[in-house]
């Protein structure tokens, strides 16, 4: 499998605009990544005409049981905040993410500062 395409994260502040957060293409064939820290939050922009399906993908279980891959649909011309889960580590330590579609896809990570 090729590499990921890594999303650096952004240090925010309260109150900061979401204008200023840097926001990447999304990488529609080989996915993204970003290292785990349990306080990022991926934040996608959908500026295609259609609903697009973003996928954290899981590597956790629970009692035994498989946790499933977190889905989140992103409506045409629309925006997405979804924070990194527990279950969303992988064994490299990162977070893996992939996209339904990618045209006219973008994303911007960002860690808040205290």
């Amino acid at each position: 499998m090729p590499p990921r395409t890594e999303i650096a994260a952004q240090s925010v502040s309260a109150g900061t605009p979401l204008a200023a957060i840097t926001m990447t293409a999304a990488d529609g064939t080989n996915g993204n990544q970003w290292k785990f820290t349990g306080r990022r939050k991926l934040i996608v922009r959908n500026a295609a005409a259609s609903p697009i399906t973003v996928t954290i993908r899981s590597n956790s279980r629970v009692n035994g049981l498989t946790v499933p891959d977190r889905t989140v649909s992103v409506a045409a011309s629309g925006m997405a905040y979804i924070p990194e889960g527990p279950e969303a580590l992988q064994t490299d330590g990162f977070v893996y993410v992939d996209w339904s579609s990618a045209v006219t896809v973008t994303a911007g990570l960002i860690e808040e500062t205290t």
